[in-house]
């Protein structure tokens, strides 16, 4: 099922995802592609939404930093938590997913 601003949700979660200094970038997904699809055909990827009995079931790709994975995939769990309580959605869970690590550039410290 697919509600009207589950586009808007997947958006403010691409945007707490990005703002997490050790992520480099948003992956579509390694072996099938995550996805938020919404009316009209709009569509979010690297994001895929789920809605439970107990509020919504994130999943977000992640291209990492080379940075501590677990305090990394904490921050984004807290980052999205944040985003989409703020906008009103209960979420009932968070699972980040590292599908590649890109090294720091030449001269460029790690976070």
């Amino acid at each position: 099922m697919v509600a009207p601003d589950d586009v808007a949700l997947a958006r403010a979660a691409l945007a707490a995802t990005r703002a997490v200094p050790a992520v480099a970038d948003i992956s579509r997904g390694r072996y099938a592609i995550a996805r938020t699809h919404g009316l009209g055909g709009a569509a979010v990827e690297g994001i895929h939404l789920a809605h439970g009995p107990g509020g919504l079931r994130v999943e977000v790709h992640v291209v990492a930093r080379l940075a501590p994975l677990p305090a990394l995939a904490e921050a984004v769990r807290a980052a999205i938590a944040a985003a989409l309580r703020g906008r009103g959605a209960p979420v009932a869970a968070v699972d980040v997913w590292v599908d590649d690590l890109r090294p720091a550039a030449a001269g460029a410290e790690a976070p």
